[in-house]
């Protein structure tokens, strides 16, 4: 089964970089390690937040059973179909596809607000993260603090699910509980509120190609 949106691949990267450590001088060798035990302790978290999840499902599998034909029943015919069998050549469930995207958002909105272009890189597709990298850095410039507070997901929806040549990608919309403001070098509030909460919609997609041995999912459009 593919881990979903970001597998384990450290190991892997440590094995092609260390064919290359005798070449280069401490410094490198040591942001390449830094790298390493950063893309390591993300992955760790992935994993165990999915395998929490999974136990969760596990305990109760007529209820995630009844739930997850529930979305399936709910989608138009084409939509149901592409889902289908998207999910079934990457040997994943609808209920194991939700908690892997939800994560993925609450990774994604912590990860911005905290400016960790490290943990973006691994998320979202290039095009996509050079937008979100461009909005970090600007504000690192302008010396402003976004902060977030994700109160809860009150929905995710699959809403499409397309494949065009090797390529899978599904929509999801998120309906969720947020604070956002944006405050100066000083502290002070220039944006938003402390106090309030918002609901926001989002529509995210998340992209894999299904002929890669990468089992990563990415997430390739943003919006509302």
């Amino acid at each position: 089964m593919d881990i979903l949106f970001f597998a384990a691949l450290a190991f892997y990267i440590f094995f092609r970089l260390s064919k290359h450590l005798g070449k280069i001088d401490e410094e490198e060798k040591r942001e390449i390690e830094e790298k390493l035990m950063h893309i390591k302790s993300v992955n760790q978290q992935i994993v165990e937040k999915i395998k929490q999840k999974e136990v969760t499902v596990g305990a109760s599998s007529t209820e995630a059973q009844n739930s997850e034909d529930k979305i399936i029943s709910s989608l138009d015919e084409t939509t149901n179909k592409n889902l289908l069998g998207i999910l079934s050549g990457c040997n994943i469930t609808v209920g194991f596809f939700l908690s892997g995207a939800k994560y993925a958002f609450e990774l994604v909105i912590k990860s911005f607000a905290n400016g960790d272009l490290a943990s973006l890189k691994m998320l979202l597709a290039d095009k996509i993260y050079q937008g979100f990298e461009t909005a970090v850095n600007q504000r690192k410039a302008q010396e402003n603090i976004l902060t977030t507070n994700l109160i809860s997901i009150e929905k995710s929806e699959i809403i499409s699910a397309i494949m065009l040549e090797n390529i899978a990608s599904i929509a999801v919309k998120f309906t969720s509980k947020q604070i956002n403001y944006i405050s100066d070098k000083s502290g002070a509030v220039t944006s938003g509120r402390k106090d309030e909460i918002s609901e926001v919609t989002d529509i995210w997609t998340f992209k894999k190609d299904v002929t890669s041995p990468n089992p990563n999912w990415l997430v390739s459009a943003t919006g509302s």
